[in-house]
């Protein structure tokens, strides 16, 4: 088929665009079959040189990754704009119009493809609709992204709404003031409390569609993601630092060599995990909906333990553990663990019942299936995005389709 445009056949050059690009995404994740192949190089075939030797460049993976870096920042114009610089757009410029737009379709979907950005549903959305069912109609809600959202919950039970409450002092528990700043972080402003004779404990947490930041009493940083929970002590006493997690967090500690840092990590009907730090940056995940949980270590070193083994970290490697299973160690993919830090929902060899697992949590909906869908994704997704925009990216890859009615979410091959 020639691709070539004309101001009568836009719609079929973008229906050309975004399967080209599934078939570059299929070949770049070693999935293309035999007949895939055919119609990539069938294609290659009829293009000019200058389109075959793009091709060859959204290949390169430097292109890609520069892509992304302006696409997380949510400027599809600045994206394309360093894809082109790479490719040679400059050249291509002077075919025209129509054929300017039908090249940024080409690269725009290779790069969604890819890289698992928003730039297809950008290009594609505005000038046409999914085949078949209408938008609307499979599309019947939609749910905006989560938010700075948690409770804290002190000794005595009180509960306060951290989204809701202003800055300033929002407790005192003996000495201890605990303030929330004007960038939201609460934090607890002294070590006092310290010969207290019983132990106080407060636990911060957020519900599904929820986030948020919290400074721990020595001054460690914890960002707690969606669904989880932080029971920690008004004040730090004796030889160790002890808090407890359910869920998912980052944590940034704050040194401390004479009293070590120690993390408890609960999950629903799963033997317990122990992480145990001096120093360090490292990501806990350990959702009871996830199969796995695990310790990423971004700097610094740490010590896993589920009971009947240990692990030394180093920075790089996540443990993981399955069940009560013995602990196995693995090179870690930093950017994947932490990318729901970052604003991202991951994509990198998942499966969709992995993300959409994160979209769960994230925009506080119920996800049921009809069929099963055998891919494997790749990229990151903004989670500042709405609902529906993410499932479109998602859908734009071919291999899954959704419907969404209230606050569930059907998926189907």
């Amino acid at each position: 088929m020639n691709t070539r445009s004309n101001p009568g056949n836009e719609h079929t050059d973008l229906e050309t665009a975004t399967r080209i690009a599934g078939l570059m995404h299929r070949k770049l994740q070693g999935t293309l079959d035999a007949d895939g192949e055919t119609a990539l190089e069938s294609w290659l075939r009829m293009q000019p040189e200058s389109q075959r030797s793009a091709y060859t460049e959204m290949q390169e993976m430097p292109v890609i990754e520069s892509a992304m870096q302006a696409f997380h920042r949510y400027d599809e114009s600045a994206a394309l704009d360093d894809v082109w610089l790479r490719i040679g757009e400059k050249e291509w410029q002077q075919k025209g119009k129509v054929r300017r737009l039908w090249l940024r379709a080409v690269a725009a979907a290779a790069v969604v493809l890819v890289a698992g950005s928003a730039a297809l549903y950008i290009f594609s959305h505005k000038h046409r609709q999914t085949p078949g069912t209408s938008v609307a109609a499979r599309y019947k809600s939609d749910a905006l992204p989560g938010g700075n959202r948690a409770v804290l919950e002190l000794a005595d039970g009180s509960l306060i709404g951290l989204d809701s409450a202003g800055s300033g002092t929002l407790a005192m528990q003996g000495n201890s003031r605990i303030v929330k700043a004007e960038d939201g972080v609460v934090a607890y402003d002294d070590h006092a409390a310290q010969d207290a004779a019983v132990q106080s404990w407060n636990r911060v947490s957020t519900p599904r569609g929820g986030q948020y930041q919290i400074a721990l009493p020595d001054g460690s940083k914890v960002w707690l993601n969606a669904a989880s929970s932080l029971r920690f002590p008004v004040a730090f006493k004796g030889g160790e630092r002890l808090v407890e997690l359910s869920g998912e967090a980052y944590f940034d500690i704050a040194a401390d060599a004479a009293r070590p840092f120690r993390v408890a990590v609960t999950a629903p009907g799963k033997g317990p995990m122990t992480v145990d730090v001096l120093g360090t940056q490292f990501n806990i995940q350990a959702y009871g909906d996830e199969p796995l949980r695990t310790a990423t270590l971004v700097s610094g070193k740490v010590r896993v333990s589920n009971g009947g083994s240990a692990e030394v970290l180093a920075p790089g490697q996540q443990a993981v553990l399955k069940g009560s299973h013995r602990l196995t160690v693995q090179e870690a993919d930093i950017d994947a663990a932490t990318a729901w830090k970052n604003g991202l929902i991951s994509l990198e060899n998942a499966s969709i019942e992995e993300i959409m697992r994160q979209v769960e949590r994230w925009y506080d909906v119920d996800v049921v299936y009809e069929g099963e869908v055998n891919q494997q994704f790749l990229g990151k997704i903004p989670r500042s995005m709405k609902l529906s925009d993410i499932l479109k990216v998602l859908e734009s890859t071919g291999w899954v389709h959704f419907e969404v009615n209230g606050r569930t979410v059907t998926v189907k091959p």
